[in-house]
């Protein structure tokens, strides 16, 4: 008998030593990447001498150029349309930050017999998560860059085209500052949804009210979050289509300075997102290895400690916060941060979904048991 559990307890040291230096190789991947980013950058005084040379020429350009405004506001509204596909220009030191082996291997062949469909709802969670995180770090530029465009719209003698400019532009600060206020990729923010419904619910059951004091602001409320999207998402398109059919100075040569400024821009924003994102990326970082120190590698060596000591109790009580520790532990490792840079200038760190892991049925069959576990966000 005694054979028997000296064995139940081996097997669960081996076990345990497995996930421990599982767990350290992690933590040391990300405190390597920690350190990545506190590193100075060697290209840091070009761009912001860069930066300082395009804000000064468009000062100038402001001065000399009647129609100035107008290029800028064009040039806004291609920046909408262009900006997002210059996360996929392949950063000059992409060889930096490749995924760990094992997380890189190929996996459309694995597609169509994952079975995920049961598991829809915490996958679209993780890519609405990814999203909007990463909007967040364009907040400041963006609040900057639209938020000439209504003093242009104000000032400008633009008749119906200004008040389309100055909705568009304020519908697309409004999103913005939403991401920044309410940070929809937090627990938080799903959790008020939660409680939003919940009470909803019970005063319709409790009737402690007629249901259409209850029903009528939440519809209010759903209209204009809907209008705010369908406007700052689907619109700047369209109002580029009305400024450059309405307005023949940005057509032929005269789309070489909307051209110019459109590239100002791009820099801009690009330097400011920069900056921000380094800071978000820190944060999410020190916050992942905080979780994985305290409530991951601590249990599991506290665990280790009475294995080897033979702790009554320690198989069933190991057994018993296995599942809560496991889930912890992969949702951490759900969203990666990645460095991406234009030509090895302007890196960007961006937050995004860990496919292979996302595609695993296990993996996922897991997370969605313990929706509760520990997140990064």
């Amino acid at each position: 008998m005694s054979g028997t559990v000296d064995a139940s307890y081996a097997g669960v040291q081996g076990h345990l030593d497995r996930l421990i230096a599982g767990v350290r190789a992690e933590l040391a991947s990300e405190t390597a990447q920690l350190g990545r980013l506190d590193r100075p950058d060697e290209h840091g005084v070009l761009p912001r001498l860069l930066l300082l040379d395009l804000l000064l020429a468009n000062v100038l350009l402001w001065l000399v150029l009647p129609e100035y405004a107008l290029y800028w506001i064009t040039a806004s509204f291609f920046l909408y349309v262009v900006y997002p596909f210059l996360l996929l220009v392949p950063s000059a030191e992409s060889g930096e930050d490749e995924p760990a082996p094992g997380r890189g291997s190929p996996i459309t062949d694995r597609l169509g017999r994952l079975g995920l469909a049961e598991h829809r709802w915490l996958i679209a969670r993780i890519f609405w998560n990814s999203f909007f995180i990463n909007s967040q770090p364009l907040v400041p530029a963006f609040l900057g860059v639209y938020g000439l465009n209504l003093v242009f719209a104000l000032f400008g003698d633009y008749g119906l085209l200004g008040w389309l400019i100055g909705f568009q532009s304020a519908a697309i600060m409004l999103f913005y500052l939403a991401i920044a206020v309410f940070r929809p990729y937090t627990g938080g923010f799903l959790e008020s949804l939660i409680d939003i419904q919940n009470d909803v619910s019970g005063k319709i059951h409790r009737r402690v009210a007629p249901l259409w004091r209850v029903v009528l602001p939440i519809g209010i409320a759903a209209g204009l979050v809907g209008l705010l999207l369908i406007a700052a998402m689907l619109l700047p398109g369209f109002t580029l289509g009305v400024i450059w059919k309405s307005s023949a100075t940005v057509t032929g040569l005269g789309f070489v300075p909307v051209l110019f400024v459109l590239v100002c821009q791009v820099v801009l924003v690009r330097y400011t997102q920069g900056a921000s994102s380094r800071r978000l990326v820190r944060q999410l970082l020190e916050r992942k290895i905080a979780i994985l120190n305290r409530h991951v590698l601590a249990p599991l060596d506290e665990y280790r400690r009475e294995a080897d000591r033979a702790s009554p109790g320690i198989l069933d009580r190991f057994a018993t916060d296995f599942s809560g520790i496991r889930a912890t532990f992969l949702s951490s490792k759900v969203y990666r941060m990645q460095r991406q840079d234009l030509g090895g200038l302007f890196p960007v760190w961006v937050v995004v979904p860990d496919l292979e892991l996302l595609l695993n049925s296990e993996t996922i069959r897991i997370l969605d048991e313990q929706p509760d576990s520990r997140q990064i966000l």
